[in-house]
C-alpha cells in the first residue's frame, strides 16, 4: 500500500475505531432507535454503551492491556560503544509551542529526559530525532523543530544533533531516519514510550536497522492495578493499548513491521 494512502486510511479508520468514538456511535444509534419507535434495539444499544463505558472506566482491563505491551522490552543494561540515540517523535506539542513561544511537550516528554541522560552518559553518540507531523492537516511547526529547541536548550551540542522532520508515522520514522543515520561503530538506542516500543522495534527492523537496542521510557501501566474510579485516565490508557494492538496488526499486514525479528535486530545483549 502506498505511503500516502496508508497514512490517510490509518488516520480515518483509527478515528472511527477508538473507544470513545465507538461508544458515541453506539449511544447515538441507541437514541435514534428509541426516537424512531424501536425501543428494544434502542435499549440494547444504550445498555451496550453503558456496559462498555463501565468496563473501560472501572475495570483493570486498560492497565492489563497496556502492561502486556510495555513488558515486552525491558530497560536494558548498556555496555559497549553507542553509535547513536534515536528519539521517536510524538512527545512534542507544536500547537502549544506556536501559541506560547517556549517549546511545549505532552505527557510523553520523558522521551527527551531519557535521551538527554543517555547523551550525557554516552558523549560519543549522535542524537537523531525523527518526526514531522502526524496530523491529517499537517502542522505549521514540525515536531523536529520543537525537538531541536528542547534538546539544544537543555545543553546538547548542535553538532551532535541530526533532525528528520518529514515523517508522519512510525514506518516513515524508521525509513527516513535510516537514510540519515551515519555509519558509526556501536549500537543504536531506540528511545520511545514503552507502549509504542513493540511496534517501533518491528518497524525499524523491517526498515533495515541493525544493532538496535530498545530503550523504553514513559511507562503508563502500573503493577497490581484493580478497580478504580478514573474514567478519563482509563479511557486514555485503553485507547493507547488499542491503538498499538491494531497498529501492529496493520503494520504486519502491510509489510511495515516484521515478525519474527531478524537475528541481529534488535541487538543481542
Amino acid at each position: 500500500m502506498p505511503d500516502d494512502l496508508f497514512f490517510y486510511a490509518s488516520k480515518i479508520v483509527w478515528g472511527l475505531l477508538r473507544a470513545d468514538s465507538v461508544l458515541l456511535i453506539l449511544l447515538a444509534a441507541g437514541l435514534w432507535a428509541l426516537w424512531a419507535g424501536r425501543p428494544e434495539l434502542g435499549r440494547a444499544l444504550v445498555t451496550a454503551t453503558a456496559l462498555g463505558g463501565a468496563v473501560i472506566a472501572l475495570s483493570p482491563l486498560a492497565n492489563v492491556l497496556l502492561r502486556g505491551i510495555e513488558a515486552r522490552h525491558p530497560v536494558p543494561e548498556l555496555a559497549g560503544p553507542v553509535a547513536g540515540i534515536v528519539i521517536l517523535g510524538g512527545a512534542e506539542d507544536p500547537a502549544g509551542t506556536l501559541a506560547w513561544g517556549p517549546p511545549s511537550l505532552n505527557e510523553g516528554g520523558e522521551r527527551f529526559l531519557a535521551a538527554l541522560d543517555l547523551a550525557r552518559r554516552h558523549p560519543e553518540a549522535v542524537v537523531l530525532f525523527t518526526g514531522g507531523s502526524g496530523r491529517l492537516g499537517g502542522s505549521d511547526l514540525p515536531e523536529a523543530e520543537v525537538a531541536r529547541r528542547v534538546l539544544t536548550g537543555a545543553g546538547l551540542d548542535p553538532a551532535r544533533l541530526i533532525l528528520e522532520g518529514a515523517s508522519r508515522n512510525t514506518a516513515e520514522n524508521a525509513r527516513l531516519s535510516r537514510a540519515l543515520a551515519p555509519d558509526r561503530p556501536g549500537r543504536w538506542l531506540l528511545v520511545t514510550s514503552a507502549f509504542h516500543m513493540p511496534r517501533a522495534v518491528e518497524t525499524f527492523c523491517a526498515a533495515g536497522w541493525r544493532d538496535l537496542t530498545p530503550y523504553p521510557v514513559d511507562f503508563r501501566s502500573r503493577p497490581g492495578a484493580g478497580l478504580r474510579w478514573a474514567p478519563a485516565e482509563s479511557l486514555v490508557a485503553f485507547n493507547l493499548a488499542l491503538h498499538e494492538y491494531l497498529g501492529l496488526a496493520a503494520y504486519r499486514a502491510t509489510g511495515r513491521a516484521v515478525r519474527p525479528l531478524p537475528t541481529d535486530c534488535p541487538a543481542r545483549p
